[in-house]
């Protein structure tokens, strides 16, 4: 094991996930992949912030059951090429691993988080009435969320952020990176996630982190 180093959080979108979005191949099986898009490129044309984003974006979902659907897509939706191995090696070396994302929701994390075995997942969350998404976001997982919902795990469960690593690729885990004790940017987006991080990762197998553990 990697000296102190006791919790590992991975992101989801292009990291355990094979894409830049697990919401999209959802949408799209449910006949929404137009209105995601759509809404997609007008927040990216007017600017939105990540809240704002995430706000527009909740409402495709209004009246989607929050139960069944979701189960049966995400045990076939793509992971990244080395995904499950990575997180079962992690774990059997004796580290807490998980996820937290600023892509999807709970109601997403819940069945995935099961696919894989985490020992956690956070995420959005999202509004529910009746058994269906109302198309209200009630909690937002930005970047400084991130840090802090990783924080409050390890203090929980006993640790601090020298028993923290993170795995991420995009500006929303820049400030996870800061707190954490180590960093992976697997395939970053940018520069300035790259230089956020301790170690750069450029891969299409996650197994490529494993040397770091």
């Amino acid at each position: 094991m990697r000296e102190n180093i006791r919790v590992i959080s991975l992101d989801l979108d292009g990291v355990l996930f094979d894409g830049p979005s697990a919401a999209f191949p959802l949408a799209q099986h449910l006949g929404l992949g137009e209105k995601f898009m759509a809404v997609y490129a007008r927040v990216t044309k007017e600017r939105k912030s990540f809240e704002e984003s995430i706000a527009e974006g909740c409402k495709i979902w209004r009246g989607v059951a929050t139960d069944g659907v979701y189960n049966n897509l995400i045990h076939e939706l793509p992971l990244r090429l080395g995904a499950k191995e990575t997180i079962g090696i992690l774990k059997d070396k004796g580290y807490i691993v998980g996820c937290i994302s600023s892509g999807v929701s709970q109601f997403f994390m819940e069945p995935f988080s099961k696919r894989l075995g985490l020992d956690f997942a956070y995420s959005n969350i999202l509004g529910e009435e009746n058994g269906a998404h109302n198309g209200e976001v009630e909690f937002i997982m930005g970047s400084r969320q991130k840090a802090e919902t990783a924080l409050k795990l390890l203090g929980d469960n006993g640790f601090e952020p020298k028993h923290l690593a993170s795995i991420g690729d995009g500006s929303n885990d820049i400030e996870l990176f800061k707190t954490s004790a180590f960093s992976i940017a697997f395939n970053p987006q940018s520069e300035a996630v790259s230089k956020s991080a301790c170690v750069s990762v450029h891969s299409k197998d996650l197994r490529a982190v494993l040397e770091y553990f």
